[in-house]
């Protein structure tokens, strides 16, 4: 083909005025509004439908970068999570875990057959806890006087004496509580949950995290890491009393370029 006779293949000699009714490139206005405009009208729709799972095929692999995108296989019952992380707080044998091996042993050298990791110096005599056990509620759960408030709520909670922990050194014995393991990298409860129920709201947050005001437990915001999860299963902490609550919630001031009006 001679270069005098090469065209571009969406070039034509005709207006659309002109061509005819029959002509799959005539487009009046109102088809021209309809196709582009209805035509994103339907995919924020199917993005509002599948976020409320009422899509007829939903999508075989959602983005996992969304916090709302994984959802169980079957409908969860939860409907929040929340963790009360108490480090250094009482001993379980003085609340809730009575031991009457320990009220027979005390005053006896600690001797539990093997090595035990230990945070420091050498353990001494086995001391039985200084306040008397009773069973409490219907369920006869033997709880201290030392929290006779609990004790009262017995039949409504649920008591799991099966979880023990491999180290009673402080920093390995807190991933232990907080993700199941005794070394770093892996996710958190909350990153966990979040990545089982998501969320049902996009705009906020599924995994926050209120520390302490005055210190972080050991390892710090480690302990509320999302691991090999997605990065959206990430804690999101609350600095209580802080005047920035929220990390990079707000815009530096040396970013004056950002105001209320652009935001808007």
């Amino acid at each position: 083909m001679g270069e005098s006779t090469r065209r571009p293949a969406c070039s034509t000699s005709q207006s659309p005025r002109n061509l005819g009714a029959g002509d799959p490139r005539a487009l009046d206005r109102r088809e021209f509004l309809w196709r582009f405009g209805g035509g994103l009208g339907g995919v924020a729709l199917a993005h509002l439908l599948a976020t409320q799972g009422l899509l007829a095929e939903p999508s075989s692999e959602p983005s996992v970068t969304s916090p709302n995108a994984k959802r169980p296989h079957f409908p969860p019952r939860a409907k929040r999570v929340v963790q009360l992380f108490m480090s250094g707080a009482a001993s379980q044998c003085d609340t809730f875990d009575f031991k009457p091996e320990l009220i027979r042993r005390h005053g006896q050298k600690f001797d539990p057959g093997g090595k035990v990791e230990l945070f420091q110096s050498d353990p001494g005599a086995c001391m039985k806890s200084p306040w008397e056990f009773r069973p409490r509620g219907q369920c006869g759960k033997m709880i201290s006087d030392l929290v006779p408030h609990l004790g009262s709520c017995a039949d409504d909670l649920a008591f799991i004496h099966s979880m023990v922990s491999k180290s009673n050194v402080h920093g390995p014995a807190t991933y232990m509580q907080n993700t199941g393991f005794v070394l770093p990298g892996f996710p958190h409860m909350g990153a966990w949950v979040s990545y089982g129920l998501g969320s049902m709201n996009e705009n906020l947050p599924t995994f926050v995290v209120l520390p302490d005001v005055r210190g972080f437990a050991p390892n710090g915001p480690a302990n509320w890491s999302s691991g090999f999860l997605p990065a959206a299963h990430q804690g999101t902490m609350i600095r209580v009393g802080k005047p920035n609550p929220i990390f990079d919630l707000f815009p530096p001031e040396s970013a004056r370029f950002i105001t209320p009006d652009s935001e808007r």
